[in-house]
């Protein structure tokens, strides 16, 4: 009778594990909540020091106010980083390239007013929010390519903006000089 007992709990425990194989990990999980990750504060930035940031300002999509959805993104990043106390030049750098539709941007008031054909507030609006990221350590690239496509000369560009060659291409070397890439 001991032997006929044997196989019989070898053949449940088989079963139990071939039944427990179609069982999600989840059925396992802790039950008890130790409170929902909505309700948790947010996480924060853990690398806050060696950070190169290339933001790519491609896309003309603006906020109601006129100000690019690309710009404000850079500003958030800008505004993270400052609020954690992080230092410009020392724990991070960011620099933004303004090429394709993004170009038109980084173009003074009286630039923007006659070569940009969308409706807009008088002037760039963007232009406060570029200087106090420029004050802040924040580099800015024009690409040529996107210039001459849309009639912009050096003149037109605010004069804390450095024209390069082509914004693919800075984009490039940004990225194989150590900076990560970003288009949000």
């Amino acid at each position: 009778m001991r032997n006929n007992k044997r196989p019989i709990a070898l053949a449940l425990a088989g079963l139990l594990i071939l039944s427990l194989q179609g069982i999600s990990t989840t059925a396992f999980a802790e039950t008890s909540d130790s409170g929902a990750n909505n309700a948790k504060p947010p996480l924060q930035i853990t690398h806050q020091t060696g950070l190169k940031v290339a933001i790519q300002v491609n896309y003309a999509d603006t906020v109601p106010n006129g100000v690019s959805k690309q710009v404000l993104a850079a500003k958030n990043l800008y505004d993270q980083y400052t609020a954690l106390g992080m230092k410009p030049g020392k724990d991070y750098e960011i620099v933004m390239v303004f090429r394709g539709d993004g170009a038109q941007f980084l173009l003074t008031d009286e630039a923007y007013d006659q070569k940009v054909k969308q409706p807009h507030p008088k002037g760039n609006p963007n232009l406060a929010i570029l200087d106090a990221l420029n004050k802040g350590g924040v580099k800015m690239e024009e690409c040529a390519v996107a210039m001459k496509l849309k009639g912009y000369t050096p003149h037109d560009i605010l004069p804390y903006g450095r024209i390069v060659a082509s914004g693919i291409g800075a984009m490039i070397d940004l990225e194989k000089s150590g900076y990560l890439s970003i288009t949000p």
